[in-house]
């Protein structure tokens, strides 16, 4: 398991930690320079003493560190759990998820949690539709692979997990703003075995996310299509088959030992 994220004080401070990791990561992957802590807080649109506690915090955390030339980068401690998972899940995945990208028109994504966070692993997406960067974090109360990371959480435990986080001002206009109404969300899909999001992370968009399990039954991972809700909806209950055979063919490359 990685590091803890950084205490979040309010949505504010959550959301913009989450945009200095993936600025860094971008920086990181297109080849350039990395930034320092000036550059990066122009890049985030932030004033750079909150730049310097922010990213200060994230490497006591050891999620980024500093190269001694003082430009940021991604620490090792991020990538842990992609780390952790079987190297043939993540490598095995790409056919699966490419397959139902192109059968969906839309983005089908592995991803894992970490903490409160959901780290994207690895995305396949239907030609020029639905792009999305490999490291994207997002919160998990407010997306389908997320609350599909949850979806064996108690109220108790998902209660426990978000105690320290303000969850209004994060998500779409349907995301879950209490613990309490995650919660209900997946009690609401469980039944199914399928999460059903609608405008939780961005309006007019839908993301039907299934958990992935290991040998002992654990979920270690979600697998989740993404695209308009206009164009999902209406193909629902063949995106529930087509992700849960998806999912039961990517634990079939889940070591057990996870």
């Amino acid at each position: 398991m990685t590091a803890n994220p950084p205490p979040a004080a309010s949505a504010s401070s959550l959301r913009t930690a989450l945009r200095v990791v993936n600025a860094v990561l971008e920086r990181e992957t297109s080849g350039r320079a990395g930034f320092n802590v000036a550059r990066l807080a122009h890049e985030v649109g932030i004033d750079p003493s909150k730049a310097s506690r922010i990213t200060q915090e994230l490497c006591d955390r050891g999620l980024l560190e500093r190269r001694e030339d003082a430009t940021l980068r991604v620490a090792a401690e991020f990538f842990a759990l992609a780390r952790a998972l079987d190297h043939g899940l993540l490598g095995g995945s790409r056919p699966i998820l490419r397959r139902l990208a192109i059968e969906h028109g839309a983005s089908a994504r592995l991803s894992v949690r970490d903490g409160v966070l959901v780290r994207l692993l690895r995305a396949e997406s239907a030609p020029e539709q639905w792009p999305a960067r490999t490291s994207l974090v997002t919160p998990c109360w407010c997306t389908g692979a997320g609350r599909a990371l949850l979806l064996d959480h108690t109220r108790e435990e998902i209660a426990a997990l978000l105690a320290d986080y303000e969850l209004i001002g994060v998500g779409g206009p349907n995301a879950a703003h209490s613990a309490e109404e995650l919660a209900a969300a997946n009690d609401r899909d469980r039944p199914d075995g399928m999460v059903a999001a609608h405008g939780e992370f961005e309006h007019g968009v839908t993301e039907y996310a299934v958990p992935v399990r290991d040998g002992g039954g654990r979920i270690r991972a979600s697998v989740a299509l993404l695209g308009r809700q206009s164009d999902l909806m209406p193909r629902a209950q063949t995106i529930r088959a087509d992700l849960l055979a998806a999912a039961a063919a990517l634990e079939e490359l889940v070591g057990v030992s996870l």
